[in-house]
């Protein structure tokens, strides 16, 4: 179970390294490239194998993405990983404050959402 949860987090790092890569203006276009077909893979509907089938074919894009985003931020220069990485490390330990944040902003949206049905509710039934 170490071993699935060490590899999510690397695979995070990568994945926000390469995202921060994107708006690099001296990332080869290639990469760039390529990214977006492993992205557009994981959300196309064509699959090495159907999504129709359980855990399988969820699995060739568990398997495929994870790998073509380590390998792609093998293929990034050396300058633009870098400054990257250290993007990518400061997000990182904002992470916390981040995801608080974002469950305030859930929350006061669910609960407007809520406070706007039983109002419609209230009003639409004359109680």
């Amino acid at each position: 179970m170490y071993r699935l949860f060490y590899f999510l987090k690397v695979f995070r790092h990568d994945f926000l390294v390469m995202l921060f890569s994107l708006r690099d203006k001296r990332t080869p276009k290639a990469v760039k490239g390529l990214l977006a077909l492993a992205l557009l893979y994981l959300v196309s509907p064509v699959d090495l194998i159907p999504d129709s089938i359980p855990l399988l074919g969820w699995m060739d894009d568990a398997t495929i993405v994870p790998a073509a985003v380590m390998g792609l931020t093998h293929l990034l220069p050396a300058p633009v990983r870098e400054a990257c990485e250290e993007k990518a490390q400061k997000v990182t330990r904002r992470a916390p404050l981040i995801v608080l944040v974002t469950s305030l902003l859930v929350l006061a949206w669910v609960v407007l959402v809520c406070w706007g049905l039983y109002t419609f509710l209230r009003w639409a039934f004359g109680g």
